[in-house]
C-alpha cells in the first residue's frame, strides 16, 4: 500500500490562502440528505450488536493497517497474529487504496473479526495525497462506484466503522482547489454517507482530517455534513526524516491529539476517533517511537474528556514496501518489525490493551 501523511506540525506547510467566509448552514440538497441519514440510521439491522460511539468510559484501541500479513513466506490473518501476540484489541483496521481488491475485504474474515468482539475499521483511501476539487470531479463515478463495491462486502450484522477519504485537507497538486474550501464536497460525503447505510445499515460512517500546522480551516465542509457523520476521526503521524522533528513538542503525541481534539469538539460535535497514530523507529527513533505511545497513555483521561472514544495504531508490523512522504521511515511505522521482533513501542501498546 501505497501513502503519504503529515502529522500535526509536519514539514508541509500550508500555503493555500484563507477561504472567504460562508455560512455553515448546509443547503437544500445536503439538508435533505441529513433527514434521509437520520432515517436510514433508525432502520439498522435489529438485534446487531450496538456500538455506542458516545460512550468515552474507556479510550478504546486498535491496531492496522490490514487483515492478513504476508510472513516466512506465507499468509497470515491479523486477528490470529493478535492472538500469537497476546494483543486484545477492541478495532481492527484495513486500509484501502483506488487499486483495492475485494480480497482485501472478504464478508466471513470480517465477521470472524467482528465474532471476536473487534469492530473491523474500514478506511477508503481513493484519492491518496492527490485530493482536490478537479481531481475528485474527474473520478467522480469512479469514487461512488468504490464505495458501491465496498458496501456490498460490508453487509453483515455487527456494526463495522468506515473512514472516508483521510487526510483530505492536505495541499492540493499546484493549481488546483484544495476540497476544504469546496463547499459542495460536504454533500458528497453526505450522500455517500446515506448511500452506504443504505446499502449496508450496520456501518457507521466518519471523516478523517489531518492535524496539520497552521489554522484548519474545515469548517466550510465539515460543518455543513458533521450532523450526517456517526464519528470525526483525525490522525497523528511522526518520523525523524520530517524536517521538523527536531523539535521538542515533536514527537508528544497526546499533547498535540489533546488540543485537536478539543478543537474538533467545540466546532463539529461529534464522537471523535483517533484514527490512526504512526511513529516511525528509522533513524534509531526505537525509543522516540515508544516515547510517543506513552505521551498518549499519560493524556488517555484528557482524550476521554475530550470526545475522543478511541484510538489506532497504524501498523502491527513494518512494511518493507511501504512509501510515502516521510521517505525512508515509512517502512518502520510497524510495532514489530516485519520478521517479528518486537520493538520497545510494542510493550507500550500492548499494556494500553484491554487485558492489561
Amino acid at each position: 500500500m501505497s501513502r503519504n501523511g503529515m502529522g500535526h506540525q509536519g514539514s508541509r506547510p500550508s500555503s493555500a490562502p484563507p477561504p472567504q467566509r460562508q455560512s455553515s448552514t448546509p443547503r437544500p440538497l445536503a439538508r435533505a440528505i441529513v433527514c434521509l441519514i437520520a432515517l436510514l440510521a433508525a432502520c439498522r439491522t435489529p438485534g446487531a450488536s450496538e456500538l455506542d460511539l458516545s460512550d468515552t468510559s474507556r479510550l478504546r484501541i486498535g491496531i492496522g493497517d490490514r487483515l492478513a500479513w504476508q510472513r516466512d513466506g506465507r499468509w497470515s490473518r491479523s486477528i490470529d497474529e493478535l492472538d500469537q501476540l497476546d494483543l486484545r484489541v477492541d478495532f481492527l483496521q484495513v486500509w484501502l487504496t483506488r487499486d483495492w481488491d475485494p480480497s482485501w475485504i472478504p464478508t466471513d474474515e470480517l465477521e470472524r473479526v467482528a465474532k471476536r468482539g473487534v469492530t473491523p475499521i474500514v478506511t477508503h483511501y481513493f484519492f491518496g495525497d492527490f485530493i482536490s476539487k478537479e481531481h475528485f470531479q474527474a473520478s467522480q463515478a469512479e469514487w461512488y462506484a468504490s464505495l458501491e463495491r465496498m458496501s456490498d462486502l460490508l453487509r453483515m450484522p455487527y456494526p463495522i466503522l468506515v473512514i472516508l477519504e483521510p487526510e483530505f485537507n492536505i495541499l492540493p497538486p499546484s493549481g488546483e482547489t484544495p476540497v476544504i474550501y469546496w463547499p459542495e464536497f460536504s454533500e458528497h460525503l453526505l450522500s455517500a454517507a446515506a448511500m452506504l447505510r443504505e446499502r449496508a445499515p450496520n456501518v457507521r460512517v466518519g471523516i478523517c482530517v489531518g492535524d496539520f500546522p497552521g489554522t484548519p480551516y474545515l469548517e466550510q465542509v465539515v460543518a455543513p455534513a458533521a450532523s450526517g457523520l456517526d464519528f470525526i476521526a483525525f490522525q497523528e503521524m511522526r518520523a525523524a526524516t520530517d524536517p521538523r522533528a527536531n523539535r521538542g513538542e515533536y514527537v508528544r503525541v497526546g499533547e498535540s491529539a489533546l488540543e485537536f481534539a478539543r478543537y474538533l469538539k467545540r466546532a463539529f460535535a461529534r464522537p471523535l476517533l483517533i484514527g490512526y497514530v504512526a511513529v516511525g523507529s528509522h533513524g534509531r527513533w526505537n525509543g522516540i517511537q515508544a516515547d510517543a505511545l506513552r505521551n498518549i497513555a499519560v493524556h488517555r483521561e484528557e482524550l476521554r474528556k475530550a470526545g475522543v472514544f478511541g484510538w489506532v495504531y497504524f501498523q502491527l508490523y513494518d512494511d518493507p514496501q511501504h512509501i510515502g512522504y516521510f521517505g525512508a521511515a515509512e517502512r518502520t511505522f510497524g510495532l514489530l518489525t516485519s520478521d517479528g521482533n518486537p520493538k520497545p513501542a510494542f510493550e507500550v501498546f500492548r499494556s494500553l490493551t484491554p487485558r492489561h
